[in-house]
This record gives structure tokens, C-alpha cells and sequence, in this order.
């Protein structure tokens, strides 16, 4: 199985067509420089917030030192589609730094969604390393506690910690040297992003724990708003917005693409969290089994012969990795899988015409969208985790 692909690979891949001829300046080094300074620039707040909070209170200084460690080790790829999306659209050979703290400021809103998303589904593991949730002992410095007040610290110290990262991606587009109505669309996306996500998050918790099964149709809708607004849609708007392109480009084309990337993205997840290797995930193995969570997966093994078994499994906070694959076994045989993977390949097309549609307007810069559009899919495809 091939490796997770690293941000100097997603630059590669997706700068491929646009790259200088060989020893006239590579595209794919100039992107993956960026990058890198996405990186650093990420570092540096982190490491300011830790020496900022020393001074005020030493329990918030340690919150932002375990969130600065899980915080390590991002694939960059929502700041890489910031950036790659205004590089395509303009031909451009620099970044300004407007584009790269745009593209900041996505990172910076994602680690914000994930830190709340760790007390949403009661995950202590991120990335590999103890999260908020999971550094209890550490907050609290030694002190005797139970696990039901542990818990309720861990989610309070997340979720106050998630503000404040959210905080700081407003804050990084509000000191951008960006035109008054440029930076309004801006904050217009972002706030577009942000709704669309939340609602998918509180439907993906809804469909849990409602008494009736939702049809499949339901679930995919939820799965598109959790993850394609802000992950595909957001960061695409924002690098045309920053080229000057957002009107020129059909948005409609745009927001399909978006869509079904996104969708596709959201099932590969799904499929990783069942049938990928459990110990390469940065999460407790078989977590949205034992969260409960009605994934696609789950909704297209309901009803099926094994689905009662199933059923005694979902939602098992404390199931074991031997009943989790037992769960991924019955997901399996209930043909649920190769429905996904189907559906999966569906999205990957679609979002495919959509890019090739984009690219038929005749215009160069929609023509080099549409390229790079294209080398995303194809570099999505290739995920393993």
C-alpha cells in the first residue's frame, strides 16, 4: 500500500502541469515552499500563544503546549489548494503573503474543527498523540480527579481552546493588507464554510441517535456538509478570490466539484475508519464503530441479514478491537463496502466532469484550474489514511 502523501507530494502532483521546464524554477518547489512557511507560520502561534499564556495563567499555557504537539504532523492540504488554486488561475511564479496567511488561516480553522471534534465524538488520540481529552493527568499536574470530572475538564479545556483557535483564523484574515470588498468576500466564505460544516456535524450526531434509521440519501447529505465546504469549496474560493477570479469562474462548476470531492474525501474517511489499518489512523482503533456514528457504510448494511448482529455492536463505548473487527467483518459481508466504494468511484467522476467542465470555457485561467483540479482528484484517489 503506497504511503500517505506528504504536502511537497500534494504540491507535486497538483502543480505538476504548471511547473517551469527543468532548471527554469520548479512550480512544485515554489508551492512546496509555501508550504513550509504555512508550517512555520503555524509553529510560531503556537509557540507565542504557550510564551503569551505563561504569563497570564500556567494551566493555559499548558493547554496550548498539548495542542501545539497534536497539532504536529498535517498533511497541509487545505492550505495547498489555497495556494495551488491561486497559482493555477493566475500563472503566477510568486506568492504574495496574503495568499500564504489565507492559507494559514484555513489550517489554522481546521485545527480548530478538529480539537472540537474531539469532544463531539469523546476521542483522546489525535495524529497519533494524546489530544486535550486524553492529557488530563497533564492539565491538572498530578492532582487526584475521577474519570467523570477528567472528562468534563478534558471537553471544557478543547473546547475553549477550539474558540480560540477559530478566534485566531478571523483574526489572521482581519490583519491580511486585503481591499475592503475583497476581504468581505473573504469573510463571506468563510462564514458560508462554517455554517454549512456545522450543520453537518450536528447532523452527523442527530442520525445517531435518532430511534429511526436514516435512508442513504440523508447520511451522503450530511457527509458532503461536514467535510466538502470547508475542506474543497472554502479553500478553492478563497485562493480566486485572492486572484481576482471568483466571478469569472462558473461557481456552480465550482460548487460541484467541491461537492462531490468533498463527498469522496468524507467516504474514503468512512472506509479508513473500518477497514484501514487501525493502529495508522492517530485515532482508537474502530472509533466511529464504537461511537455509533451512521456512516454510509452503516446505512447501507442496515437491513441486511447481519444487521442485527451489527446493531448489538454500534455504539459500544467500550468495544473491544476484537468485537470492532468483528463489526468491520459483518460491515464486510453485508456487501455495505463494495456499495461505498461504488459510490465513492461515482463522486470521483463527477467531481472529474465538473473540472473538465470548468476547464471548457475557453478562458487560459479556468483551463489551468481545471488542470490542477484534476491532479487534486487523482492524488485523492491515492489516499490510504
Amino acid at each position: 500500500m503506497a504511503s500517505q502523501p506528504n504536502y511537497r507530494e500534494w504540491c507535486r502532483v497538483i502543480r505538476e502541469p504548471l511547473a517551469s521546464p527543468r532548471g527554469q524554477g520548479s512550480g512544485f518547489e515554489l508551492a512546496a515552499q509555501q508550504l513550509l512557511e504555512v508550517r512555520r507560520r503555524i509553529e510560531k502561534f503556537l509557540d507565542e500563544r504557550v510564551q503569551a499564556a505563561s504569563v497570564i495563567d500556567e494551566g493555559l499555557a499548558t493547554l496550548w503546549r498539548i495542542t501545539a504537539r497534536s497539532a504536529e504532523g498535517g498533511k497541509l492540504f487545505r492550505p495547498a489548494l489555497v495556494v495551488q488554486s491561486y497559482l493555477a488561475y493566475t500563472g503566477a511564479e510568486e506568492v504574495p503573503d496574503a495568499v500564504i496567511e489565507l492559507a494559514t488561516a484555513t489550517e489554522l480553522l481546521h485545527l480548530a474543527f478538529l480539537t472540537h471534534d474531539d469532544v463531539i465524538d469523546n476521542d483522546t488520540m489525535r495524529r497519533g498523540v494524546r489530544n486535550l481529552l486524553g492529557s488530563v493527568e497533564e492539565i491538572v499536574g498530578g492532582s487526584t480527579f475521577d474519570d467523570e470530572r477528567g472528562n468534563r475538564l478534558g471537553q471544557a479545556a478543547a473546547i475553549l481552546v477550539g474558540d480560540l483557535l477559530l478566534s485566531e483564523a478571523h483574526l489572521r484574515v482581519a490583519r491580511i493588507d486585503l481591499p475592503h470588498a475583497v476581504r468581505l468576500r473573504v469573510l463571506d466564505a468563510i462564514e458560508r464554510a462554517l455554517s454549512v460544516s456545522v450543520a453537518g456535524e450536528f447532523s452527523d450526531v442527530s442520525l445517531s441517535v435518532r430511534a429511526e434509521h436514516p435512508a442513504l440519501a440523508e447520511v451522503l447529505s450530511m457527509s458532503s456538509n461536514k467535510t466538502s465546504a470547508y475542506t474543497v469549496l472554502l479553500p478553492l474560493e478563497l485562493g480566486l478570490i485572492a486572484a481576482g477570479g471568483e466571478e469569472l469562474v462558473d461557481a456552480r462548476l465550482i460548487a460541484q466539484f467541491s461537492d462531490a470531492a468533498g463527498l469522496a474525501f468524507q467516504l474514503q474517511d468512512d472506509l479508513f475508519g473500518v477497514f484501514g489499518d487501525q493502529h495508522k489512523l492517530g485515532k482508537a482503533p474502530y472509533s466511529d464503530i464504537r461511537e455509533g456514528k451512521f456512516t454510509a457504510l452503516i446505512a447501507l448494511a442496515c437491513g441486511t441479514p447481519v444487521w442485527n448482529e451489527l446493531e448489538s455492536l454500534l455504539g459500544d463505548p467500550h468495544l473491544s478491537e476484537v468485537d470492532g473487527a468483528k463489526a468491520r467483518d459483518l460491515i464486510d459481508a453485508s456487501g455495505s463496502r463494495a456499495a461505498v466504494e461504488q459510490e465513492l468511484a461515482a463522486q470521483f467522476a463527477r467531481a472529474s466532469a465538473a473540472a473538465r467542465a470548468v476547464g471548457a470555457s475557453g478562458r487560459e485561467g479556468d483551463r489551468k484550474l481545471a488542470e490542477m483540479m484534476e491532479r487534486l482528484l487523482m492524488l485523492l484517489e491515492r489516499r490510504t489514511s
